[in-house]
């Protein structure tokens, strides 16, 4: 784990300290402003909130509408710091932030990488998975307007996303990835993953999906809901 989060056992690798002791140092710290406290047990000498974020539990990486703003394919200012992860945790307040932690399955745990970010590492989704993700749980993204911004702006390694595909093997989700792709990247993976089938999905719980895709089998939308 990155050394952005000590916890009251990180200064027990000394011979005879105990958690007591430990205890007692980080409460210290914390009350001469040299640590910020995250949550229960958890200290940080950052505060870095991306750091933070993504170095609280191990494994877990930034996901879904944050790491759409962090990588700049949107706009949007977003004060909610999601993070997959693969147990279930409580969100965490800290400072003007809310840390949020979604719980995925290991099956679709993957598709991100440990970067250099300041004098510390942070873990941040790659594109495809960010795509994956996004269409996965489309409540985390806000609304569709912001997956369209990922799908536009995403950096697609064309072999990454159908072997990621491939791995989750979901013909629902391929069936919206493979009509999203083609209709705004001209991206054609229907040679490559598995999606034909005589059932039609509908695109997104966002909008009345009125029209179809013959070709990927999918409702899409005239109108937005109200």
């Amino acid at each position: 784990m990155d050394k952005t989060i000590i916890t009251r056992v990180s200064t027990q690798n000394e011979k005879h300290i105990g958690e007591k002791y430990a205890r007692t140092f980080l409460q210290r710290q914390f009350k001469a402003n040299k640590l910020s406290r995250i949550t229960k047990g958890k200290y940080s000498k950052s505060k870095d909130i991306y750091k933070i974020a993504t170095n609280l539990f191990t494994p877990s990486y930034l996901s879904f509408w944050s790491a759409s703003y962090f990588k700049g394919y949107t706009e949007q200012i977003v004060n909610e710091i999601q993070v997959a992860v693969t147990k279930k945790h409580k969100k965490i307040n800290f400072e003007e932030y809310n840390i949020n932690f979604s719980k995925l399955n290991k099956k679709c745990f993957f598709g991100f990488e440990k970067i250099k970010y300041g004098n510390g590492f942070i873990f941040v989704v790659d594109d495809e998975k960010l795509i994956i993700d996004s269409i996965n749980i489309e409540k985390k993204i806000g609304n569709f307007d912001e997956i369209l911004k990922i799908i536009k702006n995403a950096q697609i390694d064309r072999e990454k996303i159908i072997k990621y595909l491939k791995r989750i093997n979901n013909k629902s989700l391929n069936k919206k990835i493979g009509y999203l792709l083609e209709e705004y990247r001209a991206i054609d993976l229907s040679k490559e993953i598995n999606y034909n089938d005589s059932n039609y999905v509908n695109l997104s719980t966002f909008f009345e999906c009125t029209q179809i895709n013959k070709k990927w089998k999918v409702k899409i939308w005239l109108t937005k809901k109200n």
